[in-house]
C-alpha cells in the first residue's frame, strides 16, 4: 500500500440548483472572497484549501466565496440572482480510515 504522501486524493462536490447562495451561521466562517473566472476554478480553489467545506459562486459578478462551515453550520438560501450556485465538499469516513486508520476529526489540517 502507498504511503499517504504518495496517495491520490479526490474530492466529491455537491452542487445546488442555480439561484442559491450559502449563508454561514457565523461571519468568521468566510475564508475567501475574491473573483474567479469560472465556477470550476472556484471549486478548484475550495478543493485546494483544506479548511474549505462550502463555496458559492456567482457567474455574473464572478464572485467566489469559500467557507469553513459545512451545511450543518449554515444554510443554502434562495436569492434573486439566478446566476449564483452553492457547492459543498462531501467527506466520508472512508477517506480517513483507509489512509490513516483514524476518524475524520483526527486530521484537521488535511481533509484526506
Amino acid at each position: 500500500m502507498s504511503s499517504p504522501a504518495h496517495a491520490i486524493y479526490s474530492s466529491t462536490l455537491s452542487l445546488s440548483l442555480q439561484g442559491h447562495e450559502f449563508q454561514p451561521q457565523y461571519g468568521v466562517q468566510l475564508i475567501f472572497n475574491e473573483t474567479t473566472k469560472s465556477r470550476f476554478l472556484c471549486a478548484a480553489v475550495c478543493s485546494q484549501n483544506p479548511s474549505c467545506r462550502t463555496f458559492d459562486y456567482d457567474s455574473s459578478s464572478h464572485r467566489c466565496r469559500l467557507f469553513e462551515a459545512d451545511l450543518t453550520n449554515g444554510a443554502i438560501i434562495a436569492v434573486a440572482s439566478q446566476t449564483s450556485i452553492v457547492g459543498s465538499v462531501i467527506l466520508s469516513a472512508s477517506l480517513y480510515a483507509s489512509m490513516y486508520n483514524q476518524s475524520c476529526s483526527a486530521c484537521q489540517e488535511n481533509r484526506y
